[in-house]
């Protein structure tokens, strides 16, 4: 991605941020194809997904801006009703990006599950 600080975004038409994305260098062919066409999940897919599906609730996909982490930009996908969310996330990255951006560490997976039943009848 060549950057995070996309300027006047929110000012843009749809087409437009999408447009921006692609030249910003964060999305491909395929992805720039499924925004425009402003595709979703289809309930049998989501059946597939989750247990006891009954419907699709949809909510708008959106990009907080101005994240540095570890030193490369990143934007930061958002499924959420309300504006000032990626507004005030989006804004709280530019003044961290000001100071040096985020920086993180993450330790090395040490186990991928575990169940613990308790009081079981019958056990051991």
């Amino acid at each position: 991605m060549i950057t995070s600080r996309l300027s006047g975004f929110y000012q843009r038409s749809i087409a437009d941020r999408i447009d921006a994305l692609l030249t910003a260098g964060d999305l491909d062919a395929e992805t720039v194809a499924f925004l425009r066409a402003g595709g979703g999940l289809s309930v049998a897919t989501a059946d597939r997904l989750s247990e006891n599906v009954v419907a699709i609730h949809g909510l708008p996909l959106a990009v907080a801006l101005n994240f540095q982490v570890n030193g490369r930009d990143v934007l930061v996908p958002m499924a959420v009703e309300e504006p000032s969310v990626v507004a005030a996330a989006s804004n709280a990255a530019r003044m961290v990006r000001d100071g040096g951006g985020f920086t993180g560490e993450a330790d090395a997976a040490v186990m991928t599950a575990q169940i613990q039943l308790d009081d079981v009848p019958g056990a051991g």
